[in-house]
């Protein structure tokens, strides 16, 4: 059996906390791209099939390699496993398995054909439509006809839509119960280190028309798809995947035309880059992902093809040539080279549709504005927050860091209502504290501590307590308990036996004072409630 990642743990805690705390909301998971989520969810089922070995569950894709891949993640981890495929495109249509993994397009009108189902998980929860009906609705109230109990979970790398948050009281998942954070997985090891750098030739969108929340991929084309663009950019990606050396390229493209013209493009520096579309055929689509994975193709060029469910883990460079609004889409994108592999130490993100301009840090996923800085010495693009480059350690001159700090401050203040919510914050800013979950956090080479997050409306701030620890760390975590006055402190093991713990700290604790950092909230005081 696999020993799941400190932060699979504790998300493998929150769901089973949530579970046993009799809410009647239905939850979600949010795992970065490489994290490990189709592991996760087969370590869940794994786990409860141990205490309920009559358990039927249903987990929806949208796309067959994703019912292929997954469902071989929960076999390799428990072969004795019962599951089932049910999925037209994988001419299995399995309906006995107590485990089936199902394509959502071939399922979502089959509710009354199979047996009840106790739990239905839905990977990739963020393509749930927030309104109307849709196959995952139907399909799952279908369900619920025949079992009014019904456990409903989503499991997501992108808790969040164009229109907004998938977690909401008026919507089919209602609780984001976990958020592991992109940065904290690449600190400690467990996805890839980024770097951006910004083509000098970005595109003017101006007038591009957009539609549901993105641009219209016509106009766009017409904008960006033409001969002198497409030149001007394929040299200039060329330039600079060979001066960095990139062995593994993903290119992302408009549309299928534009994708054959940067291949063509691309034919003429001597590379030779297949490109993959919705068109293409089945047989040759997984012919071409295989080529890429084993390293016969340094380029790979796609449209809305790559960016879910594509586990190419070498690739050490992703090319943005298609703009675009979402903050999803953008994630999805940049998320394909997040994995790790022994063959690369991070993954060069080249921006040449102004999409880091527009969305900034993949991981501040509400629609704050980002001031971005390009290195004058290695030309990688940063936050402005962070103040000098990750790559080469270039620091922003204190004057003009300063004068940005001063603008982003004036911009707040003339949009008060919009920046209390949205703004990256120079300066320590009081949040309020909504609920708090506990966690146990493990390292390597360090005695275990119990991390405390607090959440504070779509966002979250956490804090490690080193409650077997001696020194510095042990006396903070002394000094924070005696703080909140609610008995002894306690070891971390009894800390995570006490189911009440959480609602207790969220009582005492009224308020965080966090900065933000551009990465995460970073918590510098507490506000404690008084007793009556």
């Amino acid at each position: 059996m696999l020993t799941p990642r400190p932060y699979q743990q504790e998300a493998l805690q929150a769901l089973d906390s949530h579970l046993r705390s009799g809410k009647k909301t239905s939850p979600c998971v949010a795992i970065p791209t490489g994290g490990g989520k189709s592991l996760l969810i087969a370590l869940a089922i794994t786990n409860w099939q141990k205490k309920h070995p009559g358990l039927r569950v249903c987990i929806l894709q949208h796309r067959k390699e994703l019912v292929q891949q997954n469902s071989d993640e929960l076999i390799s981890i428990n072969p004795n496993c019962n599951v089932g495929i049910y999925a037209a495109a994988l001419k299995r249509r399995d309906t006995e398995h107590a485990i089936i993994y199902a394509s959502i397009d071939s399922i979502y009108n089959k509710s009354g054909v199979l047996e009840p189902f106790d739990v239905i998980i839905v990977d990739e929860a963020h393509r749930i439509p927030l309104k109307g009906e849709g196959k995952y609705r139907k399909f799952i109230e279908g369900c619920r006809r025949f079992n009014t109990k019904l456990v409903l979970i989503g499991f997501t790398a992108t808790p969040y839509r164009m229109e907004g948050p998938i977690c909401h009281r008026n919507h089919l998942l209602q609780e984001l119960v976990y958020n592991a954070s992109v940065t904290e997985l690449i600190t400690d090891g467990y996805l890839c280190k980024l770097r951006t750098k910004c083509s000098e030739n970005q595109p003017d969108l101006t007038g591009v028309r957009s539609s549901n929340g993105d641009y219209v991929t016509k106009a766009l084309s017409e904008q960006l798809d033409k001969e002198e663009v497409v030149s001007i950019a394929v040299k200039e990606l060329v330039t600079l995947i060979d001066a960095e050396q990139r062995k593994s390229v993903v290119v992302f493209a408009i549309d299928i035309a534009h994708c054959q013209h940067i291949s063509d493009e691309l034919r003429k520096y001597g590379i030779t880059a297949p490109y993959v579309t919705a068109r293409t055929p089945a047989g040759e689509r997984e012919k071409i992902a295989n080529n890429f994975i084993r390293g016969r193709h340094r380029v790979l060029v796609n449209v809305n093809v790559y960016t879910e469910g594509f586990n190419a883990k070498a690739v050490d460079c992703v090319a943005l040539l298609r703009p675009t609004l979402s903050k999803g889409l953008y994630v999805q994108m940049v998320g394909r080279g997040l994995r790790t592999h022994a063959n690369k130490t991070d993954c060069l993100v080249l921006d040449f549709s102004r999409c880091i301009k527009e969305h900034g840090p993949i991981d501040a996923t509400d629609n704050r504005e980002v001031k971005m800085k390009k290195c004058e010495v290695c030309s990688d693009v940063f936050s402005y927050i962070i103040g000098c480059c990750p790559n080469c350690g270039w620091e922003i001159p204190p004057l003009e860091k300063k004068q940005v700090d001063e603008q982003i401050e004036r911009t707040r203040r003339l949009h008060e209502v919009e920046a209390a919510e949205h703004d990256i914050l120079s300066t320590p800013k009081w949040l309020k504290v909504h609920g708090v979950r506990c966690h146990l956090r493990q390292q390597h080479g360090k005695p275990d501590a119990l991390r405390i997050q607090f959440r504070s409306g779509q966002r979250s701030a956490s804090a490690l307590m080193h409650l077997d620890s001696s020194g510095n760390q042990g006396n903070a975590a002394k000094l924070f308990w005696n703080r909140l006055q609610i008995g002894t402190m306690p070891t971390v093991e009894d800390a995570l036996q006490d189911m009440f713990l959480a609602d207790r700290i969220a009582e005492r604790v009224k308020r965080l004072l966090v900065l933000d950092s551009g990465t995460r909230l970073e918590i510098r005081d507490y506000e404690i409630n008084t007793f009556n």
